[in-house]
């Protein structure tokens, strides 16, 4: 779909009656000066099971990429819709993407079956249209929940899969280059990124922040995140190689041995962070109220993130959509069996096991896009 408005008259997608409109089909959106509002877009990953995903892990086809929305394009509004049970992403925004507004829409339930690892929304290597420092990425309002990774992923460009389950985030912010790192290419992104007021729930990982700069987070409820991400630092809000941001006033509560907050980078600012964490490491703008394991059954939110929750009523209504935790367990003895069963071989094709990887040569890659001729499975 190629759509513009214009700065004085945006574009306006929406349902043209007011009765319920489910969409069924991955939007592509490419264009600019756009509003896409209340709209209810629903996949079918719900209809998926392990059984049927696994068999593809060799040769995944496009069900198993499916995302919700995916976007291009500049001065863009997403308000009111909801985005769940897609396989890929529920949402993603990627290439020359500037002044996004994603504001007081649900994301759920998505990234279950996909091969390729991703969560619920991403916004991912976007470039920018002008050199304004100011926010011009913005996350608000948005309820975010149950986006988990269930099979191990893989870039088969790589030459190798890590068999670990450590995707399916709330959300994820990442950039390739950055301009306050040595060697950094032109078309860095300069603006900021807003992230606030939103209420983040049991998904396989909370949120992560990938060489980004410059994001304020600010005043976000994150609530027993990392259902299925083996990572300690699944629990909450994590940065990595992420600078001049500012942490503030953010209520964690984490479970199992998750870490609540854990930020690797430079000149960033905590103030006022509140964790619930069994494994939280003291931190200067961190403040430790209770160390427990929390019963990701009986939460207890803050008063200002039942506000929030309680601004959704109509559309979790209007929809049916149920807020729990999946209970899903990943069986890793099982799928790394399967996977190695699975493999496609051809007569001079030879697989060693080692203590931490299995290493298979001459592979059959026919018809296989980005497998070569050897690949490795990491077993740690």
């Amino acid at each position: 779909m190629k759509c513009n408005g214009d700065k004085k008259a945006p574009l306006v997608i929406r349902a043209k009656s007011e009765d319920n409109v489910t969409i069924r089909t991955p939007w592509r959106i490419k264009g600019k000066y756009l509003i896409i509002e209340d709209l209810n877009f629903r996949g079918f990953s719900d209809r998926l099971d392990y059984k049927h995903v696994i068999k593809q892990w060799w040769k995944p086809s496009k069900e198993l990429r499916q995302i919700g929305i995916a976007i291009s394009g500049h001065h863009i509004l997403l308000r009111n819709n909801t985005i769940g049970y897609f396989t890929a992403s529920g949402l993603k925004c990627t290439g020359r993407c500037d002044y996004l507004t994603i504001d007081h829409n649900i994301i759920y339930n998505n990234a279950w079956w996909t091969t390729g690892g991703t969560g619920g929304l991403v916004i991912k290597n976007i470039d920018q249209i002008d050199n304004s420092k100011a926010a011009k990425v913005k996350i608000t309002n948005n309820l975010i929940f149950g986006n988990e990774s269930r099979i191990y992923s893989h870039v088969f460009k790589k030459g190798f899969s890590k068999l670990v389950i450590d995707e399916g985030e709330s959300f994820l912010l990442q950039q390739k280059d950055d301009a306050n790192k040595k060697g950094a290419k032109k078309g860095h992104y300069m603006g900021r990124y807003l992230v606030k007021n939103n209420l983040i729930l049991y998904n396989g990982k909370g949120s992560s922040l990938n060489k980004v700069d410059r994001v304020d987070f600010l005043h976000n409820y994150l609530y027993c995140n990392g259902t299925t991400a083996k990572s300690k630092n699944a629990g909450g809000i994590r940065g990595k190689n992420t600078n001049y941001d500012n942490f503030m006033h953010n209520y964690v509560s984490s479970c199992k041995d998750r870490a609540a907050i854990s930020v690797l980078g430079r000149h960033n600012l905590f103030k006022k962070n509140i964790v619930k964490s069994s494994t939280q490491k003291r931190m200067a703008g961190v403040k430790i109220v209770k160390r427990v394991f929390q019963d990701p059954k009986n939460l207890r939110f803050t008063p200002q993130a039942n506000r929030l929750l309680a601004s959704f009523a109509p559309l979790l209504r209007r929809y049916g959509i149920k807020i729990q935790p999946t209970g899903y367990v990943v069986d890793r003895a099982r799928q790394i069996e399967d996977i190695i069963h699975l493999i496609p071989t051809k007569d001079d094709t030879i697989i060693k096991r080692y203590e931490d990887k299995i290493v298979i040569y001459n592979i059959d890659n026919r018809g296989i896009e980005g497998l070569g001729k050897n690949f490795v499975l990491k077993l740690k």
